[in-house]
């Protein structure tokens, strides 16, 4: 009997109902927390088991790496226990947990550990620190107003000088949402007073050239795509725009213009979900700031995130919003992962019963099993008898992967093996079986540099763990010396 197609297999759907949601916040679940008890009562709607954390009084009980999950403490307050399925867990990320070592602590934790994160670490980090955005943006060529960083009196001088020596300015904390920590100073004098004073409670400061408008435009983006927008009108003698400072919003269509530019602002701040706020001054357009913890409080305008082109719908509510969002999040292919520790193309990986090997980790490798060269292998009905260098290995037969190169077509059966790489155990690896002649030993697939969790740098090898010869021994260029020491 053929057997199963491994996707048929061993692949399960994930349903919707399987999914898990943490929020992070230092606000508890009873407080007006716009965000957060928004997407509590979706959840709820879609039975997805929702728990809004509150970072100032929870912690690790246990963190099982092996297993992966989470035990989560105190959550919300109480004195309770959560386990954390960290294959099913959507993490949201409140820009509250950023104010301290502690809701940090547990924001990289639940990243280190393998949840989807909405935002990670370094996605809220450089959201949140203004300079961060603006070096960005310059980096990528947004274009932004101009802006310095300042620590004393000299520099400040020097930093108006360079940006026009012109007032009034914007004086920003590097850090702040809702407007809090922003000034506008119409002097030298008043400018020297405001910094003088905020640097007594130990602020860091930026100094921006005015753009003058009466509203500014946030647009939601998420993974890339346009979710919603609004116009936001100032109130009256408030130069902020921020809903918060009792600004009104209105649902707003982006120009093509304007569709772009956030959408590079987006990628240039790398976070999966942002508000990115511009506005258009004498026929120019400027990205002023993103959002890594946006709220969805205002009258929107929504756009379709099924089709690329971001197909405007209309006028919306902002549980639409909530909706939409999560009508995107639960399919899976849409939680992408986004992996901070780097690997070299190249590894060590250890397998149980067998030993060391030396690893290829292929980023264009997606064949549904990693693949293993062998010197024999032996299949009887659902029992696949292998090889390798003279030690025998009787396996499960889970499947068939198929690699083909050229018009050649390598039909490998699949087993499961355990593993162990950057001192992590895994186990149940699908494994492609070959015997065919290959420059590899062990080539790694996408699914399984993502149970990894590493971004392969292309040119590097052995970041993670010490060199291993080849198995043809071809290891030199003209030389003999191991490749690690060129």
């Amino acid at each position: 009997m053929k057997a199963p197609k491994f996707k048929e297999f061993i692949t399960e759907k994930v349903q919707r109902s399987d999914i898990q949601v943490a929020i992070l916040t230092k606000i508890d679940a009873n407080s007006k927390a716009v965000v957060s008890n928004m997407i509590l009562k979706e959840c709820k709607k879609r039975n997805i088991p929702c728990h809004i954390i509150n970072t100032s009084e929870a912690w690790v009980s246990k963190n099982d790496l092996e297993k992966g999950t989470l035990l989560i403490s105190n959550i919300d307050g109480e004195d309770t226990e959560i386990e954390f399925d960290l294959s099913k867990t959507m993490c949201f990320t409140r820009a509250g947990v950023l104010e301290d070592e502690t809701g940090l602590a547990l924001l990289s934790t639940f990243e280190n550990a393998g949840a989807f994160m909405i935002n990670t670490r370094n996605g809220m980090l450089t959201c949140d620190n203004k300079m961060s955005a603006y070096i960005s943006f310059e980096r990528d060529n947004i274009p932004t107003p101009r802006t310095a960083l300042i620590s004393n009196e000299k520099g400040l001088i020097h930093a108006h000088e360079k940006l026009g020596g012109k007032y009034p300015v914007i004086m920003k904390t590097l850090t702040g949402t809702q407007g809090i920590g922003v000034s506008v100073v119409e002097s030298e004098k008043s400018m020297v007073s405001v910094a003088q004073s905020l640097w007594k409670f130990g602020a860091a400061l930026l100094l921006q050239e005015f753009l003058k408008f009466d509203f500014d435009i946030r647009t939601i983006v998420v993974d890339g795509r346009i979710l919603a927008s609004t116009k936001r009108i100032s109130a009256k003698k408030d130069f902020r725009s921020n809903r918060h400072r009792e600004a009104t919003t209105e649902p707003y269509k982006l120009s093509d213009e304007e569709r772009i530019v956030v959408l590079q602002a987006a990628r240039s701040v790398g976070a999966y979900m942002v508000g990115v706020d511009h506005a258009t001054v004498n026929n120019q357009l400027y990205v002023l700031e993103c959002n890594g913890s946006p709220g969805v409080g205002s009258e929107f305008a929504l756009y379709n995130t099924a089709k690329r082109e971001d197909t405007y719908i209309g006028k919306t509510t902002t549980d639409n919003v909530i909706k939409e969002l999560f009508d995107y999040l639960t399919q899976d292919v849409h939680r992408k992962y986004s992996f901070t520790r780097e690997a070299g193309f190249h590894e060590r990986i250890n397998i149980d019963g067998y030993g060391p090997v030396r690893a290829k980790l292929d980023t264009g490798n997606g064949t549904s099993a990693s693949m293993f060269h062998v010197d024999k292998i032996d299949i009887s009905g659902k029992t696949v008898k292998w090889e390798k260098d003279g030690k025998k290995f009787t396996s499960k037969l889970q499947g068939e992967s198929q690699a083909t190169r050229m018009d050649d077509v390598d039909n490998r059966p699949i087993v499961f093996i355990d593993l162990t790489f950057n001192n992590k155990f895994y186990t149940d690896v699908p494994i492609g079986l070959t015997t065919k002649d290959s420059r590899s030993t062990f080539l790694v697939n996408r699914d399984l540099l993502t149970r990894f969790k590493v971004n392969v740098n292309p040119n590097r090898k052995f970041v993670l763990s010490h060199w291993i010869e080849r198995s043809d021994g071809n290891d030199t260029r003209g030389v003999n010396l191991p490749l690690e020491k060129r």
